[in-house]
């Protein structure tokens, strides 16, 4: 199913989109600390691997949650900007992104899309 929205509805998205997008950027953080963690545990293990055990779930875990927030993203219609990965997509009325809206974390409104011939979009 296409979603659609008009300026006013797509502006109503911004504060469910800053939960996902913060959760997300946590999600990261964990994933990229944990990784950098599980390597320095592999160099330094001993005979028991039950760090690394514990360390590779929790990865797992975190990873796991990324795509189920990220797909939250989907479900609405959105995506994140390939070119700017702190942009969210919004599509506008007839579904289409590039006619849509856009919207970066910290901002407290969303903007019009670039004109068809934008590098950006």
């Amino acid at each position: 199913m296409n979603q659609s929205y008009d300026k006013d509805h797509a502006s109503k998205l911004v504060p469910l989109l800053e939960m996902i997008f913060a959760e997300v950027a946590d999600r990261r953080r964990a994933i990229r600390s944990l990784e950098r963690e599980l390597k320095a545990e592999k160099q330094n293990a001993g005979p028991s691997g039950r760090k690394i055990g514990q360390l590779t779930a929790a990865l797992a875990n975190h990873k796991r949650e990324l795509r189920l927030a990220s797909k939250e993203f989907e479900r609405l219609g959105c995506v994140v900007d390939e070119h700017n990965p702190n942009r969210v997509i919004i599509p506008g009325e007839g579904g289409g992104h590039e006619r849509g809206f856009h919207w970066e974390p910290g901002a407290s409104e969303i903007k019009d899309n670039a004109p068809l011939d934008s590098t950006v979009f």
